[in-house]
């Protein structure tokens, strides 16, 4: 009895799930070193310039993600160079008005996941790990301004050469 169950169940999850999709091992080769190349250097370049705390380091998890999707999905427009950009200071600076005004940390992440999800749409600059670094910053409460130069700005550019080079020496097939 309890096996038909078990099976049953199995049939039900097996067609609800998408499969996924097959890549080359050239592709699998080209997304997992170029998304760690982009990683190091941004690793790099936050040890060189300077100490960030354990809290503002949470960034990296949004690069990392970024960084994969950049390989992974080359010819996407929301991982293009300038979207890049935009996305990341636009949603470094909502999270800072959103931590100067709300002293609860629940509102925080409300207003910022919602206020980075409108400017993204009315500057037209579509990059989904925008909202989580939006988040994170307001989970950290970072206060300075500075911190969308650095790191936000140098960690963005990082990520925009490494979508430039990606698009421009590399097609997936």
């Amino acid at each position: 009895m309890a096996h038909l169950l078990i099976k049953k169940i199995a049939e039900i999850f097996h067609r609800l799930t998408l499969g996924q999709p097959k890549y080359p091992i050239k592709d699998v080769a080209r997304i997992t070193f170029g998304t760690g190349l982009t990683l190091f250097a941004i690793l790099l370049l936050n040890q060189w310039f300077g100490n960030l705390s354990n809290e503002e380091s949470m960034i990296m998890a949004v690069f990392g993600v970024s960084a994969f999707l950049i390989f992974l999905l080359p010819n996407s427009k929301l991982f293009s160079p300038l979207v890049l950009l935009e996305a990341n200071l636009l949603a470094a600076c909502v999270a800072f008005v959103c931590v100067y005004v709300f002293t609860n940390l629940a509102v925080g992440i409300f207003v910022t996941v919602l206020g980075t999800i409108l400017g993204l749409h009315f500057l037209r600059c579509m990059h989904p790990p925008a909202i989580f670094l939006s988040i994170f910053i307001v989970m950290a409460g970072v206060t300075g301004y500075s911190f969308a130069l650095y790191p936000i700005l140098v960690d963005s550019i990082i990520l925009a050469i490494a979508s430039f080079l990606n698009k421009k020496y590399f097609t997936q097939t």
